[in-house]
């Protein structure tokens, strides 16, 4: 079974310069984990999964005590509304990740599965040989695979 089998084709992208708040809008409107990061002409640059959009605990330096960090930042709850504001001036490429890994439509399915399961990515583009996002694969399409088949 190859890629293009499973894959979600011409998933929707965003470009580098939206801002977080954009993205997200888009994110929870689509009920989408993430959004691969594209130019104007399709080429995949990286790729904004929720994670990105909220903040993650962080070990503090010197302590045992975990504390919450956004955007390279020490978060509390007082910062709420600071938080909005920056969603709406800071583009994507500042939080995208880029060192994603991506997959070709031709591929063994068994190969994208193995990188979705091996790694932080849970929504793996789908690329041509010139790198235009074609698709989008996630875990729940294996999921919806192995279903079918039982």
């Amino acid at each position: 079974m190859k890629v293009a089998e499973l894959m979600t084709p011409s998933p929707d992208t965003i470009g580098p310069e939206a801002t977080l708040e954009e993205a997200a809008r888009r994110i929870l409107e689509k009920r989408y984990g993430s959004l691969p990061v594209a130019d104007r002409e399709g080429h995949l640059l990286g790729l904004l999964q929720v994670e990105e959009l909220l903040p993650r605990p962080e070990n503090i330096p010197f302590s045992d005590v975990e504390a919450l960090q956004l955007f390279g930042e020490w978060v509390d709850e007082s910062l709420l509304q600071e938080i909005y504001r920056r969603y709406q001036k800071t583009p994507v490429k500042a939080v995208m990740r880029t060192d994603i890994p991506r997959v070709r439509p031709e591929d063994p399915a068994g190969r994208a599965l193995e990188v979705l399961l091996t790694t932080e990515v849970r929504h793996l583009p789908v690329v041509d040989r010139e790198n235009k996002v074609v698709g989008i694969l996630t875990r729940s399409d294996f999921l919806k695979l192995f279903l079918r088949r039982g």
